[in-house]
């Protein structure tokens, strides 16, 4: 069964809009929530599928502090389930991704010993895809609570702004979606600042991972 809808959403995929899922969605706000966090499981299984369009969705859909509470809940199953995915049937992921992907090898020293500050970079940079991502992460055996608080602290941001976004566009208020852009890029900026402040120095994080 999850072979053939992850087949259907790749074929599909160009017709996959903000209006389909809309339009398939229960009106029923609890049954919309359960129906939206499913395609959120749905879509660390299809790889292929854009997060943004279901947190647009989740905007339109709920209001803000629902839509913000719905979005972050479907965040916890993508980084949860690509991870152990990666972590039962990966065993040979983590050399393939290493091969392919360059930017990877640049950081793969700092995975060990930091975990958090890895996965930071590795979402930071867009080294790889997410749900890539989250699958090598697993099958490297990182330890999970690092991982995880890291790659929810990058995407935070992003699922912030999409609700906000989704939120503007039923509201038909272009000044929401100016401001949400502009928060969104300063905290985009703070993050890679801090990044930057956690790889000059090291022996700060040590101490918080100990």
């Amino acid at each position: 069964m999850w072979a053939v809808l992850i087949v259907a959403i790749f074929v599909s995929r160009d017709r996959i809009t903000v209006d389909m899922i809309i339009h398939y969605t229960p009106s029923n706000l609890f049954l919309a929530a359960i129906v939206l966090l499913l395609l959120f499981a749905l879509k660390s299984l299809s790889i292929v599928f854009f997060s943004g369009i279901l947190y647009t969705v989740s905007g339109l859909l709920f209001s803000m502090p629902v839509a913000v509470l719905v979005n972050a809940l479907g965040l916890c199953i993508m980084i949860s389930e690509g991870y152990f995915m990666g972590r039962v049937f990966g065993s040979d992921l983590v050399g393939s991704i290493a091969e392919k992907y360059p930017k990877v090898q640049a950081i793969l020293h700092i995975q060990e010993k930091r975990p958090f500050l890895f996965t930071l970079l590795l979402r930071m940079m867009k080294v790889v895809n997410f749900d890539v991502g989250s699958m090598y992460m697993g099958a490297s055996h990182a330890g999970f609570l690092p991982y995880a608080s890291a790659s929810f602290l990058t995407v935070v941001p992003e699922l912030i702004l999409y609700a906000v976004l989704g939120s503007s566009i039923s509201s038909l208020s272009p000044k929401a979606a100016i401001i949400a852009a502009i928060i969104y890029g300063c905290i985009t900026v703070g993050s890679t600042l801090t990044i930057v402040w956690l790889v000059r120095h090291p022996e700060k994080w040590d101490t918080a991972e100990s």
